[in-house]
């Protein structure tokens, strides 16, 4: 009869540090999903983070509560030429892209050897100042009311007629 009560005994003793465990688990369990939520809302934070850094970004550096009054932008048309290659027209539109004065390339059309690049420009901006600074190859300028600023850029190697 000992090895029936022991057997019993032992039984309980087993339920008692099942259901210990049980309870242990629940708690490890809540823990974790505490810890879950905290990460999820850290994780939300970094990507608005994210994405207000990239609007920073694309609004030159500044943040759109940060960009100037529209009637302070003006549009400006600069023709890039000889652009031989898609890559010279990337570097041009980067660099203009990166100018202070800039507040957005609002188009870019690549013909043959050119392109035209509509900026919006605070006004008043030194654009041709701005973009000697910023361009990697020498070029003359000519600016007119009409046709807007036209930048003839002189390779190093020349140009081919």
């Amino acid at each position: 009869m000992s090895r029936t009560g022991e057997s019993g005994n032992g039984r309980v003793r087993d339920a008692a540090a099942l259901h210990n465990a049980v309870l242990e688990l629940n708690r490890e369990l809540e823990t974790l999903t505490s810890r879950v939520a905290e990460l999820a809302v850290a994780a939300e934070a970094i990507a608005t983070e994210q994405v207000g850094a990239r609007q920073q970004t694309a609004a030159g550096g500044r943040s759109q509560s940060q960009r100037p009054p529209r009637s302070r932008i003006e549009e400006i048309t600069v023709t890039v030429r000889p652009l031989p290659e898609l890559a010279m027209a990337a570097m041009a539109e980067t660099s203009l892209r990166g100018l202070p004065g800039v507040k957005q390339v609002v188009s870019v059309e690549r013909f043959e050897d050119w392109a035209r690049f509509t900026l919006e420009v605070v006004r008043g901006t030194d654009l041709i100042s701005e973009i000697r600074s910023a361009l990697p190859v020498a070029f003359r300028s000519e600016q007119s009311e009409s046709a807007g600023i036209t930048l003839d850029l002189k390779w190093a190697w020349g140009t081919v007629e």
